[in-house]
């Protein structure tokens, strides 16, 4: 079921009345705004000029026939192989002077029939008339206030249409949400209903970088791994929490410093050198401590490793750049899977699930009460509605737990900010995923977080991606060798991955009385969503 929320400006609340402009929108947010240039001027009032005509742009203004083509291309696209269903604040003129428009389709005008000569992507049954669902949930119409009830920051431009059609999208989306007498509704219209809430959050995106003391722990290490030099350094800071991430520069030339724990420093030596048998175009290696074979520097209570600064950006979005990113994504996998290390890595063993966890799962109205005030109302009411769906599908994902054994040396979290791109040229950086793990997994986790990235930076909308993805991306993963054996189970792969991470933060939560991963829970139900709006 898909949805064109609309709104129409006229020039008076009479029986030939005639369009002024148009706006639509869908539940995702993609909009068209037509403003018209050949309305009935006999008809234009002062209150007309003064709160609508004012505001419109008339150089931008076209005809009814353009404006006519233009909506047609516009839902057609939309529509794709379904049919929408619009959304109309009321039962009056604006759907009449919408299917109006499919008169300049008709060489005889007097003839338009409004059953027959409207276009069949369009799902007469079943357009919805928002005001009807306001009182089929008990909302009085006679104090209702649209921007109020849309909890705006600020109000808009009163009386424009692209702007009424979005306030009535926010609208509809808070009432079908939020009203358990909507419930039945809210399961008909289906995920898509989430498309304007989801793909909102995102990690790592803010990045600060403030100056430190050069303290003697600073020194020794700078000076083991460069040299004694006089030396600048600045910690890294990211959504106002400081990192053990610092930039140090030291001739002119910069560096990557990252400290961590003693106990730590074995693991992060074996993943130093698995990445020092990459080829360094493809992933940045760490500097070996000065005059040794070793790439952790002790001190007294921290160790050190050290990288060269990368030229470059995070990938940014933009859509052109995916199939390349990965396409290197799956060359680093292909090398990582085919090295050999004497040492252990960390293992990321996905084919182990907590069964008490489950059972707090299964517990519906425990976990419901629990989770529900953890996470934002919409992604609460997503898990009230699809409970019972939640739990089938977790239970299937832990029957197939075999298939999520760890196979392979991966990265288990390559995403848009450790990916660095210059030009055409792609690397990667983190050392901190490096382990044993499963690869299809790491694989499909790769694929969907950095494809999410360009819809979440709006560069591109879901529609664009499936057919980017069906033409461009699976065909590569298609002949790549270490995705190719994964595509199969590629779903499956991808909703474990997020259900695993759910099941870590609220086994903290649960059965820890831990709250410190609490922060993700609402970002991780969101993926469940995306994950499918985007692949299912």
């Amino acid at each position: 079921m898909k949805l064109v929320f609309f709104d129409t400006e006229f020039t008076g609340e009479r029986a030939d009345t005639t369009l002024v402009s148009i706006g639509l929108v869908t539940l995702s947010g993609e909009s068209a705004y037509f403003t018209l240039n050949d309305y009935d001027q006999s008809q234009v009032s002062d209150w007309l000029k003064e709160n609508v005509l004012s505001m419109i742009d008339s150089s931008q203004s076209v005809s009814s026939k353009e404006t006519a083509e233009g909506i047609r291309v516009w839902l057609e696209k939309q529509a794709g192989d379904d049919k929408i269903s619009l959304v109309s604040f009321g039962k009056t003129n604006d759907i009449i002077l919408l299917f109006n428009l499919w008169k300049n389709f008709k060489e005889d005008p007097s003839q338009f029939h409004f059953l027959y000569d409207l276009p069949p992507y369009l799902n007469h049954a079943e357009h919805i008339d928002f005001c009807t669902l306001l009182v089929t949930a008990g909302v009085s119409l006679s104090s209702f206030d649209k921007e109020k009830y849309a909890m705006l920051d600020k109000v808009g431009k009163k009386h424009n249409a692209l702007y009424d059609a979005e306030l009535l999208r926010s609208c509809f989306l808070r009432l079908v949400l939020e009203s358990d007498i909507l419930s039945q509704f809210r399961k008909r219209i289906g995920l898509a209903l989430f498309d304007g809430i989801v793909f909102s959050e995102e990690t790592n995106l803010n990045f600060t970088a403030s100056h430190v003391e050069n303290g003697s722990q600073f020194s020794n290490a700078i000076e083991n791994f460069l040299s004694n030099d006089p030396f600048s350094i600045k910690q890294i800071s990211k959504q106002n929490q400081q990192s053990s991430v610092y930039i140090v520069e030291q001739k002119n030339k910069k560096y990557i410093l990252r400290s961590f724990s003693l106990a730590e420093s074995r693991i992060v030596e074996t993943q130093s050198e698995l990445l020092n048998l990459l080829p360094e175009d493809i992933m940045i290696r760490p500097i070996s401590v000065a005059g040794k074979k070793h790439y952790v520097f002790n001190t007294s209570d921290l160790s050190f490793i050290i990288y060269p600064y990368l030229d470059g950006q995070p990938f940014n979005g933009r859509p052109e750049k995916l199939t390349n990113i990965i396409d290197s994504a799956m060359n680093l996998f292909e090398l990582l899977n085919s090295k050999q290390l004497n040492s252990k890595l960390v293992t990321l063993d996905y084919s182990v699930w907590n069964v008490d966890v489950l059972n707090i799962w299964k517990d519906k109205d425990f976990f419901i009460d629990k989770i529900v005030n953890e996470v934002s109302a919409p992604i609460g009411n997503y898990i009230k509605t699809y409970y019972d769906e939640i739990i089938q599908e977790l239970e299937n994902v832990i029957e197939n737990r075999d298939k999520f054994s760890s196979n392979a040396f991966v990265h288990a979290d390559l995403n848009h900010s450790n990916v660095i791109v210059d030009d055409e040229k792609v690397r990667f950086i983190d050392l901190e995923d490096l382990c044993f793990s499963n690869v299809g997994i790491s694989v499909t986790h790769c694929v969907f977080k950095i494809c999410r990235h360009s819809i979440f930076t709006k560069q591109m909308n879901l529609n664009e991606f499936k057919l980017k993805f069906v033409s461009e991306i699976r065909p590569m993963l298609e002949k790549s060798k270490i995705s190719q054996n994964n595509l199969l189970d590629f779903n499956l792969y991808g909703i474990a991955r997020i259900y695993f991470d759910l099941f870590a933060i609220t086994e903290y939560f649960f059965l820890r009385k831990d709250r410190r991963y609490m922060y993700d829970l609402n970002k991780k139900f969101s993926n469940l969503i995306e994950f499918k709006r985007m692949f299912y």
